[in-house]
């Protein structure tokens, strides 16, 4: 009996019994066997199964068709660099058409002597006048008033200067200060003058009526 129970406590100390050591988490051999082929029989069981759902319509039907690989799409990459090149580059100029002026001043209206009548064409809007050469000139107002030149010796002679038809063709710093002053018998014209291409005659006889056969434009009391 004193055999018997020192035999026990041994095998509580060492963990055998009958002659047979557990293995860690105190399964046997024999358990551990039986519990690997349990795992094996398992595993062999869902490979089997995966099998069979692969080959038939079964699984597509629950989770739908069947991926399909696509190729892979880069964006746009930065371009392969290109050394600079100088490149000549040729122009081909154009020259302008040059107007016809004299066919052009045909289609006016033309005064008796067979001038253009620039006062009609503009009255029926068939010129629109700059209101300088300057590129950068700015209209100016229309002044509807005449101004009246009489001669001390010669009053039946007098000149009627209307500013609204001149101040509708061009502005008012085209003709002051430069030709006549802004006072009243400031400026001493004469016909002679005129003639001579000064105070009215820098237009009058060159591109507006000419004042040697059209007295009646401005001297309003002589017979047409």
């Amino acid at each position: 009996r004193m055999t018997s129970d020192r035999h026990c406590r041994v095998a509580s100390q060492t963990g055998v019994i009958n002659g047979v050591a557990p293995l860690p988490g105190g399964r046997t051999t024999s358990q551990w066997r039986r519990l690997v082929g349990v795992v094996a029989v398992g595993l062999a069981a869902v490979g089997w199964l995966l099998s069979a759902c692969s080959n038939s319509p079964l699984l597509p039907a629950v989770l739908g068709p069947a991926l399909v690989a696509k190729p892979v799409v880069h964006g746009l990459r930065r371009p392969e660099y290109q050394p600079f090149h100088e490149k000549l580059m040729e122009y081909l100029l154009v020259a302008p058409t040059k107007a016809d002026w004299p066919s052009k001043l045909e289609l006016l209206p033309k005064e008796a002597a067979g001038g253009t009548d620039w006062v009609k064409a503009l009255n029926e809007n068939l010129i629109t006048p700059k209101p300088g050469l300057d590129a950068k000139a700015e209209d100016g107002p229309v002044f509807d008033m005449d101004v009246e030149l009489i001669p001390k010796d010669l009053p039946d002679f007098k000149a009627t200067y209307p500013h609204k038809a001149h101040t509708q063709l061009l502005a008012c710093a085209n003709c002051h200060p430069a030709i006549f002053k802004m006072e009243k018998g400031g400026d001493p014209i004469t016909m002679e003058k005129i003639f001579a291409g000064e105070y009215c005659g820098r237009c009058h006889g060159r591109v507006a009526f000419d004042p040697v056969t059209a007295c009646p434009r401005c001297h309003l009391s002589m017979p047409q």
